[in-house]
């Protein structure tokens, strides 16, 4: 089953502005040099915004956001947390999901659009994780 990031308006905006701050170079001062380095950080972050989703399988959980893939295996999610973390992450909205998995302290963050879905279908392959007290809440 596959879920969409949840995208919010603010990330958005700081998004396309990045992208179209790439092409400033070109349009100021002709700097044709200066591209190079910038077209790629614009075709990645127009990459990571229509891409950028969750989808359970089988066996895991498969985060991907442009290029970038990660695999956790289902039985290896310990706890499922409700969060505002900003950190860098697959995950277009501030209303995350903190997914930590594995002895190594494991953890991603996530932000499907259908939140309790998506946390439904976490629980119903995997009884064994743990849900904080405002995702229970949502379910």
């Amino acid at each position: 089953m596959y879920y969409p990031s949840k995208k919010d308006v603010l990330v958005a905006v700081v998004n396309w502005a990045v992208i179209l701050s790439c092409f400033l170079p070109l349009a100021i001062q002709r700097d044709y040099e200066a591209l190079f380095f910038t077209i790629p950080l614009a075709l990645f972050l127009g990459w990571s915004w229509f891409t950028t989703g969750y989808r359970i399988s089988n066996e895991l959980l498969i985060i991907q956001s442009g290029p970038l893939k990660k695999r956790i295996p289902k039985k290896n999610i310990e706890k499922v947390s409700s969060t505002k973390n900003p950190l860098a992450s697959s995950a277009l909205s501030f209303d995350r999901i903190e997914i930590s998995y594995g002895t190594d302290y494991g953890m991603a963050i996530v932000s499907p659009k259908n939140k309790s879905a998506f946390v439904k279908h976490l629980k119903n392959i995997n009884p064994q994780i743990e849900l904080d007290k405002r995702l229970r809440e949502v379910m």
